[in-house]
């Protein structure tokens, strides 16, 4: 047992604050179970900066995931060990350890994680449910200290979905929408490749679907139908009707590219809402060998202030190996504008979207469609309260593959560094997204909506070239022309925010695909 005078290390970067805009229910019970993940790490720092050119370059090396499983056996078994020992002298059960995720997960008492880490844990609630958040830092015991990159599992509160907007309707009318892939069409995404040998992973935090729901969708598109897999975690099998926001969620993804990707593959990775399940989910979907998405659409985050640097660096070392195993990776950009909804007086983007390992989506509002059915013209999705996310992140350098960008300032500091996003499309209500929600047909919106959209064009060119393409952003930097630009609109809540014009914007980044030239594009990235 831990004595008066044993040491204990500070983990950098741990602190929270008191969950914003919950009320504080009471203290967390001493004698609850809880189950936390320690992620673990080399005791050497990493050589590179996260999204330089050094860095892009090792993590472009190709390796296998047996390959990858080896390495991590050799390099990480030590540190694994250690904590293992730790473990036994407090009492904590090693529920798994998992040294491909470098990963030790252990379960104990709500008093025995506080004498051990120094975790003060609460309960609070948010008006949506009553969870477990832990305010404070975190210390670490000397002897595992230099091998731990995170502690996760300790705080509940949730992460956010970009929230889709939606308008219920009676009849599938002019008024309920465009079908996804009508809404593709305006970009010049083909629907007729064959994409059967495609496996696209969504992460789901809460909530489920109905089949009837999809089958409802294909049949209004014309669709074939793909197979689809539900990948739960204990206790979690499809849960429709536990959150009506992670239902909308789940059904927009999923009917966005089943609409795209007929006969495909799609696989719904089932996670708890929290920073912690969201990594494991990532991770999940990353290291199946079962199924093996080439692309994975995720609809979920929250501003890069409400994750803490352990929390990031675990969700970076997971995004890392989704680059070197060459599985790409899309995320929303959020749909609270450039503040991400909050009214500290600054600017904010959302994580993981500003991930250098990351391609982030924004949204626009299309304008009437031409006669040959392509958008006339487009301007940043900004509705007043809603709207696309972007601006500068707070947290990652400028990357290697928008080091010839002109970047705007962040507003904060003045600094300039990771813009965010990269690639935008339609998001805004008008037309909207047709989705069936319930068996009712819904005009659905959101950066939510862009994104699976982006993850299916990206699928289709990987059908295409027949290989993985893994990180896409150099490719897409590399070729400008395979984008309109958004010159028209802002981002800017309460005057605060970035506007479009020519070239990159922080609303909508190189701007709004032209299929074919996409395609082209990334068909040109080499082969590992």
């Amino acid at each position: 047992m831990a004595g008066t005078s044993e040491r204990r290390i500070p983990l950098p970067g741990s602190n929270r604050a008191v969950p914003e805009g919950a009320t504080l229910v009471g203290d967390v019970d001493p004698d609850e179970r809880i189950t936390v993940v320690v992620y673990v790490k080399r005791r050497t720092p990493d050589e590179f900066t996260p999204g330089s050119a050094g860095d892009l370059a090792r993590l472009a090396r190709p390796v296998t995931r047996r390959q990858l499983a080896t390495q991590r056996h050799r390099s990480h078994a030590s540190a694994a060990a250690r904590i293992t020992r730790l473990a036994a002298e407090r009492g904590f059960t090693v529920v798994a350890t998992d040294l491909v995720a470098r990963t030790v997960a252990l379960e104990g008492t709500a008093r025995q994680m506080a004498e051990t880490f120094g975790a003060t844990l609460r309960t609070y609630r948010d008006g949506e449910r009553v969870f477990r958040a832990r305010v404070g830092g975190l210390t670490v015991p000397a002897e595992i200290a230099p091998w731990t990159r995170a502690i996760l599992g300790f705080d509940q509160r949730p992460l956010r979905t970009t929230r889709p907007l939606l308008r219920a309707r009676g009849s599938a009318g002019s008024d309920s929408g465009l079908w996804p892939t009508d809404i593709a069409a305006r970009y010049g995404i083909p629907l007729d490749r064959d994409v059967s040998s495609i496996c696209v992973g969504i992460v789901a935090l809460g909530g489920g679907y109905l089949e009837s729901d999809l089958a409802m969708a294909l049949a209004g598109m014309n669709r074939q139908p793909p197979v689809v897999i539900n990948v739960p975690p204990t206790g979690n099998d499809n849960g429709l009707g536990t959150s009506d926001v992670a239902d909308q969620e789940i059904a927009l993804d999923l009917q966005v590219l089943a609409g795209l990707l007929p006969k495909s593959k799609i696989v719904v990775y089932f996670a708890e809402n929290s920073a912690a399940g969201l990594t494991d989910a990532i991770h999940q979907a990353v290291f199946d060998e079962a199924h093996a998405p080439q692309v994975i659409s995720v609809s979920w985050g929250s501003a890069e202030k409400f994750w803490t640097g352990p929390g990031r660096d675990a969700m970076q070392a997971v995004l890392a190996d989704a680059v070197r195993l060459r599985v790409s990776v899309l995320f929303a950009s959020g749909d609270q504008l450039a503040t991400s909804g909050l009214t500290d007086g600054k600017v904010h983007v959302w994580f993981p979207a500003s991930s250098p390992y990351a391609t982030s989506c924004g949204g626009t509002q299309p304008g009437p469609a031409a006669g040959n059915g392509a958008a006339a013209a487009e301007a940043v999705w900004n509705a007043g309260t809603i709207g696309t996310g972007g601006g500068i992140s707070d947290a990652f350098p400028v990357p290697d593959y928008q080091s010839h960008l002109t970047l705007p300032q962040s507003q904060n500091d003045g600094a300039i560094r990771r813009g965010v996003p990269d690639v935008a499309c339609a998001a805004a209500a008008s037309p909207g997204y047709r989705i069936i929600v319930n068996g009712q047909p819904m005009a659905m919106s959101g950066t939510s909506a862009a994104t699976p959209l982006w993850a299916a064009l990206v699928a289709i060119a990987i059908a295409a070239r027949g290989e993985q393409i893994g990180l896409l952003n150099a490719a897409l930097y590399g070729n400008p022309g395979a984008f309109r630009v958004v010159q028209q609109g802002n981002n800017r809540v309460g005057g605060k925010g970035y506007d479009a014009g020519p070239g990159w914007s922080a609303c909508t980044g190189l701007g709004v695909p032209r299929g074919a030239d996409v395609l082209a594009a990334l068909a040109a990235v080499p082969v590992a």
